[in-house]
């Protein structure tokens, strides 16, 4: 739960503003909100084209980003961090 903690935090959302998610959501239910739904960035408020799922503190929370902060995202990831570091 920490790593969607901190997730949420690089992202600028608190779990209690976001959408509850099925805590067993499975790839048809990701890819029915990425296609057939509307749903705007969380960071950006663009078009969200990807849609993820949080464990928070609070339950499963929707994650949705546009392409251009999806793409952010794992760059964040993809490079190394002090704990804690947001950027």
């Amino acid at each position: 739960m920490r790593e969607a903690e901190e997730l949420l935090a690089l992202i600028g959302q608190l779990p209690q503003m976001l959408d509850a998610a099925p805590a067993d959501v499975d790839v048809d239910q990701l890819r029915r909100r990425e296609r057939e739904e509307v749903h705007r960035c969380l960071r950006c408020g663009g078009l969200a084209i990807v849609a993820l799922v949080a464990s928070t503190t609070i339950g499963a929370r929707w994650v949705d980003l546009c392409s251009d902060c999806y793409r952010w995202l794992r760059q964040y990831y993809d490079q190394p961090h002090a704990p804690g570091d947001p950027a």
